[in-house]
């Protein structure tokens, strides 16, 4: 059952040993995985050489399974449509993406991985998924499973929380995002 939201301004009990230790294993946790040397380590365990902003491109796009309009994979990124274009057009030169006309709406285009793109963002998901193998590999399998599900529930209510925190901003489309994928990537 998801936890339910607190009233706005309500706070946790300043008090709350296992939420000061999870606030503050959560913050390290962000800190360390945009770690510049752990995306360089990735990209060298994968072969592969793309920027974080490109691997997110292809990570949306792969988890969509298909082709997305450029305005709904800035949605689904959280940001603005001209970063987006810039960073396709940086793809499309390193031939990852392909983009072709929305046959709905002749204005807009769809972008869509190429089969260099796919075997990129496949092996980036590979090297990062044999690192936390490696990470995790002293844990109990039950310990492993039960973090799993912990990790995944506590996403989905993320998700949830932050959906209704956009469904109070003004022209937001906040039902057009996705929720979390439910494999692990």
């Amino acid at each position: 059952m998801p936890a339910q939201t607190p009233p706005p301004g309500a706070a946790a009990p300043a008090h709350d040993e296992p939420i000061a230790e999870i606030e503050s294993a959560l913050h390290s946790l962000a800190r360390w995985l945009k770690q510049a040397r752990l995306h360089e380590f990735l990209l060298r365990q994968a072969g592969v050489d793309i920027d974080q902003a490109g691997l997110a491109v292809l990570y949306a796009l792969h988890a969509e399974g298909t082709s997305l309009r450029l305005t709904d994979l800035a949605e689904r990124l959280r940001i603005d449509a001209p970063a987006v274009t810039r960073k396709a057009q940086q793809l499309e030169r390193l031939a990852l993406v392909s983009r072709t006309p929305d046959a709905e709406d002749a204005r807009a285009a769809r972008l869509q991985l190429t089969t260099e793109g796919r075997q990129a963002i496949s092996q980036f998901l590979l090297a990062r998924r044999q690192w936390l193998a490696t990470l995790l590999a002293g844990w109990p399998c039950a310990e492993r499973s039960e973090f799993a599900r912990l990790i995944r529930q506590f996403t989905c209510d993320i998700h949830r929380h932050l959906g209704e925190l956009d469904a109070c901003r003004p022209g937001y489309p906040a039902a057009r995002v996705p929720p979390p994928a439910q494999h692990p990537g």
